[in-house]
């Protein structure tokens, strides 16, 4: 995400933009302006911008500059992706232990559903077109941020409530403390994903329990 795709949609930001009808364009300014209207004012993004809230491409760079997680964003980056994956200019990245993991979860007939702060399009579009194939046949289902923010634990509660399983059924895998803290309150079985280029992690997460391969998860790697 971080070394790929978001360089990728602000290098495609202003032409994106500029294929806009008048009305798309609109409609996009204002899904954008509900994502600025729901942080606090003083948030960096909203002191970013400057009062310049007004322009598309201005809004954009702020919000992902400071990393907001807005609904209007994710869907306007999913279009971006949308293109470059239709036209073959990316793949999605997966880490060498993902499909054998999928593959041993089908065996096992282990659920595995994807809550990701990008949109269930661009999660979609990930998998879909990863480099080591189409990945979504393996997958039971996407949340997003429509459910709720990563860091909060109601958002666990609630896809555990769609998903009718109690909160103590579920695992969830993250390489985000924060994230784990949330699901952790909510009730969930929490598994920290070591992986290079982690945040370093501090105390917070030292009663989780721990994986540097997704093979761990099934009893197997290293």
């Amino acid at each position: 995400m971080k070394d790929v795709l978001f360089p990728y949609a602000l290098d495609k930001l202003d032409s994106h933009v500029d294929s806009l009808s008048i009305q798309e364009k609109s409609e996009l300014l204002e899904q954008l302006q509900q994502d600025i209207h729901k942080l606090d004012i003083n948030h960096p993004a909203i002191l970013d911008l400057n009062g310049n809230d007004q322009n598309i491409q201005s809004l954009v760079r702020s919000m992902m500059k400071q990393d907001v997680k807005g609904t209007g964003l994710k869907q306007l980056q999913g279009l971006i992706w949308k293109h470059g994956y239709d036209t073959n200019e990316l793949k999605g990245h997966v880490y060498q232990d993902f499909l054998p993991f999928l593959q041993w979860c089908e065996s096992q007939s282990v659920q595995v559903y994807i809550y990701s702060s990008g949109s269930v399009g661009a999660q979609k579009l990930l998998f879909g077109h990863s480099i080591v194939g189409n990945l979504l046949e393996y997958l039971n289902g996407h949340y997003d941020t429509k459910i709720g923010g990563k860091k909060e634990a109601a958002s666990y509660k609630a896809i555990a409530q769609d998903l009718g399983k109690g909160v103590g059924e579920l695992v969830f895998v993250s390489d985000s403390e924060d994230e784990l803290v949330a699901a952790k309150e909510a009730g969930l079985n929490v598994v920290m994903s070591v992986r290079p280029g982690n945040v370093l992690l501090t105390g917070v997460s030292d009663g989780f329990g721990r994986v540097f391969s997704l093979l761990q998860i099934c009893g197997s790697g290293k």
